[in-house]
């Protein structure tokens, strides 16, 4: 795997990283539902400076804990004025009671929300927004895309496109898989993931900004690993090399 200039400042981290660190800041009383907040205000935050008030968004969502960045996001930006489509990708009878009740809340701030298994209900919503937040797949995805998900992926062509974390599709750890996100911008979360450090990962990913989600330094500690020193504060930094 090719690995282009890496600059530990952002971090370098893996799957499996993401995963302890989500685990450790639990056991810690930071659970995910707080993490998940603050990754949602700073991917709405990204969103703000893409496009200008009154621009139609939508959310494309998978029904995991990506999905739930990607729906936080949405309910803010419908907040603050957006007129925003959220479309979580997946059948009703697999949704959480966590991701209902985020939806909900969502509605009630002015977003409209929908649950769907159709690859074409996704269509639709791209097809009438100025900016597409892809939160289908998360950096928990091993392996390539399932065809149903493979099918929504191939959707985000014509739209300028947001990923939270990583571009659906991208190993967190190892780069793209054949089906990939071709993202215009990528708000990665809580440090750079080692997938988009590679070349491929880069292409990918386009502009990718960095952001702080508040995971504590004794955290990162207690995994072994070095928090990123230009990510922190509540920073959302653009990667410059």
């Amino acid at each position: 795997m090719a690995i282009l200039a890496l600059d530990k400042r952002y971090g370098d981290i893996t799957a499996t990283d993401v995963a302890r660190l989500d685990t450790v800041a639990a056991s810690l009383g930071i659970d995910t539902e707080r993490l998940m907040e603050h990754a949602g205000w700073q991917v709405a935050r990204c969103a703000t400076d893409l496009v200008p008030p009154g621009s139609g968004i939508a959310v494309v969502a998978g029904p995991g804990n990506n999905g739930g960045d990607g729906v936080v996001a949405g309910r803010l930006l419908a907040s603050w004025g957006y007129p925003v489509n959220i479309v979580v990708f997946a059948e009703p009878e697999k949704i959480t009671t966590a991701m209902a009740q985020r939806l909900r809340t969502a509605g009630n701030c002015g977003a409209k929300t929908e649950v769907a298994h159709q690859a074409g209900v996704v269509a639709e919503a791209l097809d009438s927004c100025e900016l597409a937040i892809d939160a289908l797949l998360g950096s928990g995805m091993s392996g390539p895309p399932r065809p149903d998900a493979a099918a929504v992926i191939e959707q985000f062509t014509s739209t300028m496109t947001l990923s939270v974390d990583v571009p659906s599709g991208l190993d967190a750890t190892d780069g793209p898989t054949p089906v990939c996100t071709r993202a215009d911008v990528t708000c990665t979360l809580a440090a750079m993931k080692r997938g988009l450090w590679t070349e491929p990962g880069r292409l990918r990913a386009g502009r990718i900004f960095v952001a702080d989600i508040g995971i504590p330094e004794a955290v990162w500690r207690s995994c072994g690993l070095r928090a990123p020193s230009e990510v922190r504060n509540g920073r959302l930094v653009e990667l410059t090399l």
